[in-house]
């Protein structure tokens, strides 16, 4: 008896098996070096080799130095923030509104005092949402929000580890004796918390304050230390965070505002990416918020909004804010199909009409375009396309000619101030890099108080979760990680079978059914 066999399908499966042996003996050695927390190894399409790797945060910061890197940074910071209490305008100031050190990265001037009006007075709102009556508040500076939201509170910790910032606030909180009864002001660094029990309070509130964190390995120390301290159906209100999905968006923002006319669209690129490359604050991905609940499971929900204001700046443009639900979560639920905003691509006067249309209806819509990042969008896609002699006063010319379509996020938080009986929540989870956002919208009857509704936000795609952040400060680390990790599988895997190139990542992005995304680590790499 004659059996044929295909002989070029028995070589597939040997070549399948011989990859497939090669991955996991790579996996196995990268896995057995301390200063590894996961690792996948992927083939692309070249039959080239990538190993992804998380770091383990210990090594880094104990082995490495990380540790001391960072603390010598949190120094740092602290020296800037007391140098600028000691200026003629620090001292002159108003109680409540001393806004030393809050400069534009366009203008490297002060920002507008109207703006920051603007900007606080919507963070004290957002704060009273969650109807805090113990409070702490990490990283308190000078008092903008001490001032306005203590006088709701039983009880406010105002927490900063700069003397001079807690001097000048104790200064303001002396003219006010009725706030000041309220608030108790503690010198300590944000990851030093330790003096307060477990349960202790109902709000925890760092505020255009993480930016200044020298990783998000601290940053995670500080907000399990917050959790902790959280009693269960409380809230961490996390502020204006930089957003790492909108980071090269800023940059190019900032670098072409700057810009010569004359600069070449070359010169640009290369100042776009050196500004994204040299960053030295930290920037943080909406998807880092979500994958908290993985590390810290007393989160029970999370957040995360775009900012609300009319004012035209970075911070409402790049910004956002993260609202963690500490403990069991008994609020009301809210599910529904999103509609897309890129199918029909309405103006805020249809959505108008779609509410009054359906006035007992919840009504969600995904994937707005927004109109705050539109120029910004649409120079980095001009400025990509162009050649190295095309010049930046050309490239302002073209950007401003550019039609308007998206809705500007002010102008869907301003519907529920009109008579429609529907209370508006936007989010950011989707974690998109060209900045929109989702919105859903409740017939205020059928929330019976509740002021933060649970939503079924459209969930971000893997890729998302493979890079939470940047790393200020931290390519000589990683670099040094890499290289020892080189090293590490020339000695113990069989010279052919190294891999061509190890990355480092934030976290492996898993399929639905828990397997790795491999894929999207490709797309990763190349992102």
């Amino acid at each position: 008896m004659c059996v044929l066999t295909n002989k070029s399908s028995h070589a597939n499966s040997s070549d399948e098996a011989q990859q497939a042996q090669r991955r996991a003996a790579i996996e196995n050695a990268l896995r057995a070096h301390p200063g590894v927390r996961e690792a996948a190894a992927v083939f692309d399409e070249s039959d080239h080799l990538a190993a992804f790797v998380v770091p383990d945060d210990g090594f880094v910061d104990d082995v490495l130095g990380r540790g001391t890197a960072g603390s010598t940074l949190v120094s740092k910071w602290r020296k800037i923030f007391d140098l600028s209490q000691f200026s003629r305008e620090a001292t002159s100031t108003s109680v409540g509104f001393n806004t030393m050190g809050w400069d534009s990265s366009y203008t490297r001037g002060a920002i507008a005092d109207d703006e920051m009006h603007e900007w606080v007075e919507n963070t004290v709102s957002d704060i009273l949402r969650l109807s805090p009556k113990s409070l702490c508040e990490i990283g308190c500076g000078t008092g903008m929000l001490v001032m306005r939201v203590a006088p709701h509170c039983d009880r406010y910790v105002a927490v900063d580890q700069s003397p001079a910032v807690l001097e000048r606030l104790r200064q303001q909180l002396r003219t006010v004796p009725e706030v000041a009864e309220r608030v108790e002001v503690v010198e300590s660094q944000a990851a030093n918390i330790d003096g307060f029990d477990e349960n202790s309070f109902e709000t925890v509130v760092l505020s255009s304050v993480v930016q200044f964190f020298p990783n998000a390995a601290y940053l995670t120390k500080v907000l399990e230390k917050a959790v902790n301290v959280v009693r269960p159906g409380g809230h961490v209100y996390v502020g204006d965070v930089r957003s790492l999905p909108l980071l090269q968006a800023f940059a190019s923002s900032v670098e072409l505002f700057q810009a010569a006319d004359e600069l070449s669209a070359g010169e640009l690129r290369d100042r776009i990416r050196r500004r994204v490359e040299r960053e030295p604050e930290l920037v943080i991905s909406p998807a880092y918020f979500l994958a908290l609940r993985r590390s810290i499971p007393k989160i029970s929900r999370v957040d995360i909004r775009p900012l609300r204001g009319r004012a035209d700046n970075e911070m409402t443009r790049f910004r956002y804010e993260a609202i963690l639900h500490v403990g069991p979560d008994n609020s009301v639920a809210f599910d529904g199909d999103f509609l897309s905003w890129a199918e029909r691509k309405w103006a805020v006067d249809d959505i108008r009409s779609l509410l009054r249309q359906h006035p007992i209806q919840r009504i969600g819509i995904k994937g707005i375009r927004n109109a705050r990042l539109e120029k910004d969008l649409a120079a980095l896609t001009i400025l990509d396309g162009a050649d190295a002699g095309f010049a930046a006063g050309e490239l302002r010319q073209r950007v401003v000619t550019n039609a308007d379509e998206g809705i500007h996020p002010q102008a869907i938080f301003d519907l529920e101030t009109e008579d429609l009986g529907f209370a508006v929540f936007l989010s950011w989870a989707a974690c998109r890099r060209d900045g929109s956002y989702d919105a859903f919208f409740v017939p205020r009857e059928s929330l019976h108080g509740v002021a933060l509704p649970a939503i079924n936000w459209p969930k971000p795609d893997a890729l998302a979760f493979a890079r939470l952040a940047n790393g200020p400060g931290q390519l000589k680390f990683h670099n040094e990680l890499v290289k020892q990790l080189v090293a590490h599988c020339r000695q113990n895997l069989p010279e052919a079978w190294a891999p061509d190139k190890i990355a480092l990542v934030d976290m492996l992005p898993r399929t639905a059914d828990g397997e790795v995304a491999t894929q999207d680590l490709l797309n990763a790499r190349l992102a």
